[in-house]
């Protein structure tokens, strides 16, 4: 028992750092994109990467889209990650229909404020809730809240 105890430890904590790791990697992806389209010199961003030479070669637009895109793809990795974990802490149905459920929420409302942004033609107006909102969905924030609201209910629910 103690034994499977320490060895599921160590798998969430695996699963963390992993979740952190991919954090850090679609980070440092942001900021060099991120320092293209501002044209700052390096080495501007903290990760002190400085920018391939493909991408100067990109339009500002098409740079701005290949972050909507990698945007919705670090969604999808967290919500993965973030099942990955609490189906393997939890084995539990209804927290992964809370997952789905908490990352559809977030998405929709995020789309629904980008797109009212371009329906109203403000869409500078809108960016800042509607990139907020999509932060919580590609960064380990929402793993990390998912897991301990899970972890504490179970634990309510065991006394």
């Amino acid at each position: 028992m103690h034994t499977n105890f320490i060895k599921k430890k160590l798998v969430v904590a695996f699963i963390l750092l992993f979740a952190f790791t991919v954090g850090y990697i679609r980070e440092t992806i942001f900021v060099v994109i991120n320092s293209v389209i501002n044209d700052y010199a390096f080495p501007y961003n903290p990760s002190y990467l400085e920018p391939p030479a493909f991408l100067y070669d990109i339009e500002t637009g098409n740079l701005i889209k290949i972050k909507w895109f990698l945007t919705f793809v670090f969604s999808l990795i967290f919500f993965g990650i973030t099942l990955w974990l609490v189906n393997f802490y939890f084995r539990s149905k209804s927290y992964n229909r809370i997952i789905l459920l908490t990352y559809s929420i977030l998405f929709a409302a995020s789309l629904i404020i980008t797109l009212l942004g371009f329906l109203f033609n403000q869409y500078e107006s809108f960016y800042g809730i509607s990139r907020f909102i999509a932060g919580l969905l590609q960064y380990p924030l929402m793993t990390l809240i998912l897991f301990t609201m899970f972890y504490f209910v179970n634990q309510l629910y065991r006394e």
